[in-house]
């Protein structure tokens, strides 16, 4: 286990403190964005869930960390439209050109709203959640950081390993929950000291496994709410389950991996 020095909690929490004023330049772009808006709201989103597990580095998940939150959800509609048509573009599904067809028409039309930019209010609301949470984390007394650090870094650890345990059920629910597990660590790790906790590949590997099902399940959600049942597609509707099922395979894999060694 690694010994944390007031050193290293010192140096997190800087990181952290950057990584808000990154990202309220980051909205304040927006403002004048210049035809890149989702390109724009990708990199804010990223960098959200990047603070969101730094905030819950220093135990803030409930506080803090919704602050970040709740700006990710706001932006997520337009962006959300970019993902599916990325997503549906991967399947490369053509059996059947005109549902094909059909469904890209919506997908385009829908990511024509990523290029809108926010009103400036919804933007200023958003540059003052990030302040309210930066201000938090300035708020903790100094002598409380290494320890707050030291038990969010094993919180945080413990939970990604216990929800890659579960993947074994295949339930919808524990490949969400252990997603949302792994994007916490990770962010949160970000902001340590370089080389203070071992390197682990098999953890992205499996946070980017575990973001491509997330993917094709909300793609199929959006499917089912248009139109485009089983019924109607039946074949394409086989893809995804296909597909889904393989990424499912891999991710239980790495993740028996990840719990082994944690084990061993």
């Amino acid at each position: 286990m690694t010994s944390w020095t007031e050193s290293d909690a010192g140096f997190a929490s800087q990181r952290l403190t950057a990584g808000c004023g990154t990202m309220e330049m980051r909205l304040n772009g927006l403002l004048d964005s210049k035809g890149r808006v989702a390109e724009e709201v990708h990199a804010i989103r990223k960098l959200g869930k990047s603070l969101r597990g730094g905030f819950a580095l220093f135990r803030l998940e409930d506080s803090a960390a919704r602050e970040i939150q709740v700006i990710g959800r706001l932006l997520s509609s337009p962006r959300d439209a970019v993902s599916r048509l990325s997503t549906w573009n991967k399947l490369a599904w053509k059996a059947d050109e005109t549902t094909s067809a059909a469904i890209v028409g919506l997908l385009e039309q829908q990511t024509h709203t990523a290029a809108r930019r926010p009103p400036a209010a919804t933007i200023s609301w958003c540059v003052e959640r990030v302040r309210t949470a930066s201000d938090e984390l300035s708020q903790l007394p100094p002598a409380d950081l290494t320890e707050r650090m030291a038990k969010g870094v094993d919180k945080l650890r413990k939970r990604v390993i216990r929800r890659c345990r579960h993947l074994d059920h295949r339930a919808e629910e524990d490949f969400h929950d252990a997603r949302k597990a792994l994007k916490a660590y990770l962010g949160a790790v970000g902001f340590l000291p370089e080389n203070s906790v071992p390197a682990e590949p098999v953890m992205a590997d499996l946070a980017e496994l575990l973001g491509d099902e997330n993917d094709l399940a909300t793609l199929a959600t959006w499917l089912e709410r248009h139109g485009f049942t089983p019924s109607f597609a039946p074949d394409l509707w086989k893809l995804i389950l296909k597909t889904r099922k393989a990424i499912r395979k891999q991710a239980m894999a790495d993740a028996a991996i990840l719990v082994s060694a944690q084990s061993a």
